[in-house]
């Protein structure tokens, strides 16, 4: 039949057409004999019309004829060409009305378009392309051109099956000519006439053609079935799949094979997107039962799917069942058979479940939504809201979270219908694509992403996420990956420059490289550790714009501190398939859903510090003040026979403990991390970073109680007594200028940035023991103004001055970096810190500093692996080609300025700020 088996070449009938059309065969020769203009350029007089075939189409209440394509002996000219040129007569018969009255009886269709094309086939456009066909396109909506007729009945059931030979007629009312050429006139390749012509050609439907048939043996009753694939079918893959089971009256009576398919939307809408909704390749599956014995007909399908399912590539957890009136009845059976048997049902006008059938269904908690009209004539809509309300209730015994959204119920009234069949709740069923586009989304797929773990790394200005883990239950082929394949959002909060408010706003951020790994713990010591295994790594691209993880912790007053946000909202989604080396589908791609992260950070820096605390004893400070927090970081590949430089990092102010924000001191900014990693120094050399985490008691306090963490921790540790440093960022200062004025013998040098002044009598003391410093600050510090930090490094220079010193060695000891706004890649003009770190040359004149030994002049037996020795201080690097020179003491140029930044500044200006300034991190990315 012509929807379901495939046709073999359609041979063109001209002797048919001819028998039947001598009248306009004797016209077209009476016109080739009328003169030798027209004899040379007309085809010869037995060409005319050389086929005509029908076009069908499967609409909404079944199969139409809904073109009909007629073929010439030539090109066709469309330009004379229009809809008055033609008319195509048809039966009026509609089986679901079935007046046999009308079977026989023809009328005229409407045409809507006539054009021209080089196919017999519909033209979205409706536009002509040069060939030999004219496409004429009818009116879906009238009421002609039905092919589905009443097949036979019993009793008052009856079948369906498709029209032995379609009746639908063409009469060619105008003269259809070809392409003139030569300055002869156009030829007349078929003048007008009344005369109605059949079809010459089996019908042609671009969809109900691609469904292949076929019958499956089985004990009592043969299964007739129809079914298709995907138009580029790859075994490899996996498929949605879908299974229709259609009413009584398609049922296989002996002569209607295929029926099923062209009798409504049911089996075609599936391959259509059109209907859908969705570019997703489904397998369609059309069984076409005997009707006869209930158990015969459900376990007939239960064995096709079985045979079907070894044969094909179908997706076992996205397999549907659809089903119409009589089809319900082997839904409800196959479903309480095997309640997993189907990830999803679409009940249609169908008959009732059984509360056995519903308990059974009900522990596979299978999505099933139904429909039904107020008006069906055949089975009425209390048996559509009677299975509902049992499935509900069994799903709810069955402890279902939400029985009413698992199981849906839709009732159509009349103003539904777009033709008056009110049992065919089909039609207003498929014409909604989203009932459709619900069933697709079913998916049991267990644990598809079975875990999601951020990768953060410490930049400039903190913390970021730059990377996602995402774990799946097998191993995952790499070669099929790419970066288009995910989507990562995270929040656009920024604790420097935005509020709360903002962290619940996501944006999106761009996914760089897609690799595998087979430990995500390898993240920590190696930038791309790739290999063979389960886990998908993300590596995102440097963003400013999202992915922060400080967050405010507390506000006692206009001073706030921070914390690392508890609950970052990153997330996830997989739009395509991750597949095994196999091709098997491991997770399926879901556009819809967003995977929230399910693992603590893998922090590239951080977890490489180990957290402890000490206790403290220091007059004034008593309880839990005594205990100071704090992490550090040993060399990877510590010898406690060698000794290493220490730095000791000291955070600002809202870095403080406050009960709940441990190790925040560590993340919030650059100062602690940097020091290990050589893009930063510039030097390979291993450095122990100690980062303890003030309580803000007090300068002197605190300072104290450093002090006292710093001696027992060199007592414990490998540490160079003549190379320990002190880095602060804003309130830190205050503790360095203290310890560097009580202690100093135990400092080799200092980087203050963003800091405060020193009171009176510790420029004084820190000058008398020669410690040198650098301080670094920013123009526009909204904070601690600039010439506050100005005013204490003069201290600093006019106390060496007062003690003799030379410039020259002033210059040593004491120098300034002032930073303009171009200097700072984000707007945080306090955070002198970021573009101070971004000059590696700053870091290396810290590690330079050594402070002599016991034996006057003595200088440590282990350099500095840069080649630089204690006591010379390298001026940074200004990003110019020729260094400017110092002013007095140590004081550097205010454009100071590290050039990377300078040229994104120039660029942001070039592009009218179409630029979004990055943040430096890991620079082997």
């Amino acid at each position: 039949m012509p929807t379901t088996t495939p046709h073999p070449p359609r041979r063109r009938a001209r002797r048919l057409l001819r028998a039947l059309a001598v009248p306009l065969v004797l016209a077209l020769g009476g016109l080739a004999a009328a003169g030798p203009a027209a004899a040379a350029t007309a085809p010869p007089p037995d060409e005319g019309i050389v086929s005509i075939t029908p076009i069908t189409q499967v609409l909404t209440f079944g199969q139409k004829v809904v073109a009909v394509a007629v073929e010439y002996g030539a090109d066709v000219d469309p330009t004379d060409l229009s809809t008055d040129d033609f008319s195509v007569l048809d039966s009026p018969y509609n089986f679901r009305a079935h007046d046999p009255a009308h079977l026989d009886a023809l009328e005229p269709r409407t045409v809507t378009a006539v054009y021209t094309s080089d196919e017999p086939a519909l033209r979205a456009d409706g536009s002509s392309t040069r060939g030999a066909y004219v496409v004429v396109e009818l009116d879906p909506t009238d009421r002609g051109g039905n092919t589905v007729v009443r097949s036979m009945c019993e009793g008052f059931l009856c079948s369906e099956k498709l029209r032995e030979s379609l009746p639908t007629q063409l009469v060619q009312l105008g003269d259809v000519h070809g392409y003139a050429a030569g300055g002869a006139p156009a030829p007349l390749l078929a003048a007008g006439s009344d005369d109605a012509l059949p079809m010459t050609e089996e019908p042609l439907d671009l969809v109900a053609d691609e469904f292949r048939s076929d019958v499956m043996p089985f004990p009592g009753a043969d299964l007739p079935y129809s079914y298709r694939l995907p138009a580029d079918y790859d075994p490899a893959r996996s498929y949605p799949f879908v299974v229709v089971l259609h009413g009584w009256g398609s049922g296989f009576d002996g002569e209607n094979l295929g029926v099923n398919v062209a009798v409504d939307i049911m089996a075609t809408s599936w391959a259509q997107p059109g209907w859908t909704g969705s570019e997703e390749d489904v397998i369609v599956l059309a069984p076409q039962n005997v009707r006869g014995d209930d158990e015969v007909e459900w376990t007939s399908v239960r064995a096709l799917l079985e045979q079907f399912t070894d044969e094909y590539s179908v997706d076992e957890d996205r397999t549907y069942v659809t089903t119409f009136s009589w089809g319900s009845t082997i839904a409800w059976n196959l479903m309480a058979d095997q309640p997993e048997l189907f990830d999803a049902a679409l009940i249609v006008s169908g008959f009732p479940v059984s509360e056995e059938q519903a308990a059974s269904i009900a522990t596979a908690q299978t999505p099933v939504w139904i429909t039904h009209a107020t008006s069906d004539p055949v089975l009425p809509p209390t048996f559509g809201q009677t299975s509902a309300e049992l499935l509900r209730a069994a799903y709810t015994d069955a402890r279902a979270s939400d029985a009413a959204e698992l199981v849906r119920f839709t009732e159509y009234g009349d103003d539904a219908f777009t033709y008056p069949d009110y049992h065919a709740a089909t039609g207003p069923t498929y014409s909604d694509s989203s009932i459709l586009q619900w069933v697709l989304a079913q998916d049991r797929s267990p644990n598809r992403i079975e875990s999601i773990t951020p990768v953060t790394e410490v930049s400039s200005f903190g913390q970021q996420v730059t990377g996602v883990v995402l774990e799946y239950a097998d191993v995952v082929d790499p070669t099929g990956l790419s970066p288009a394949d995910f989507t990562v959002r995270d929040t656009s909060y920024n604790f420097r420059f935005t509020g709360l408010e903002e962290l619940e706003n996501l944006v999106e951020r761009d996914v760089a490289d897609v690799y595998t790994t087979d430990d995500p713990a390898r993240l920590l010591d190696d930038d791309r550790p790739e290999a063979a295994g389960r886990y998908v790594v993300l590596d995102l691209e440097d963003d400013p714009n999202g992915g922060w993880t400080v967050m405010v912790s507390l506000c006692p007053t206009f001073l706030c501190s921070v914390r690392i946000n508890p609950d970052q909202p990153t997330e996830v989604v997989q739009e395509g398939d991750v597949r095994a080396p196999s091709g098997a589908v491991i997770s399926r791609g879901d556009a819809g859903t967003a995977w929230p992260l399910t693992e603590p950070a893998i922090d590239r820096e951080v977890d490489q510090f180990v957290h402890a605390t000490f206790e403290s004893d220091v007059d004034g400070v008593e309880g839990d003040d005594l205990t100071v927090r704090y992490d550090y970081r040993l060399p990877d590949d510590y010898d406690p026979a060698r000794e290493y430089p220490l730095v000791v990092a000291l955070s600002g102010h809202g870095m403080g403990f406050d009960g709940q924000n441990e190790r925040v001191q560590l993340v919030a900014d650059m100062p602690a991390t940097a020091w290990f990693q050589e893009e930063w120094t510039g030097t390979d050399e291993d450095v122990i970073v100690l980062a303890p985490q003030n309580a803000r008691v007090g300068k002197e306090l605190e300072a104290a109680q450093v002090l006292q963490l710093l001696e027992d921790f060199t007592a414990r540790f490998s540490v160079d007594e003549r190379r320990v440093y002190a880095t602060s960022v804003s309130y830190g200062s205050q503790l360095m200028w203290e310890m560097f004025s009580t202690r100093p013998e135990l400092f080799a040098g200092g980087l203050l940035t963003g800091g405060f002044a020193a009171d009176e009598d510790e420029y004084a003391l820190i000058a008398a023991a020669e410690v040198p410093m650098w301080i670094t600050h920013g123009t526009s510090d909204h904070l601690l103004p600039v010439e506050n930090a100005e005013g204490a490094y003069e201290a600093l220079v006019a106390a060496y001055r007062d003690r003799g010193l030379s410039e020259e060695r002033i210059a040593e000891l004491a120098l300034w970096t002032e930073y303009g706004d171009e200097a700072f890649s984000l707007p945080d003009y306090h955070l002198a810190s970021a573009p101070t770190y971004e000059d590696s040359t700053t870091l290396q004149w810290l590690l330079a500093q050594v402070r002599p030994g016991d034996d006057d002049g003595e200088v440590p037996t282990e350099e500095p692996t840069d080649g630089s020795t204690g006591g010379e201080s390298p001026a940074p690097d200004s990003g110019e080609e020729d260094e400017a020179p110092a002013g007095p003491g140590g004081r550097l140029p205010t454009t100071g300025v590290p050039a990377a930044p300078v040229l994104a500044a120039l660029l942001l200006l070039l592009t009218g700020g179409a630029v979004t300034l990055g943040v430096r991190r890991r620079s082997t990315r």
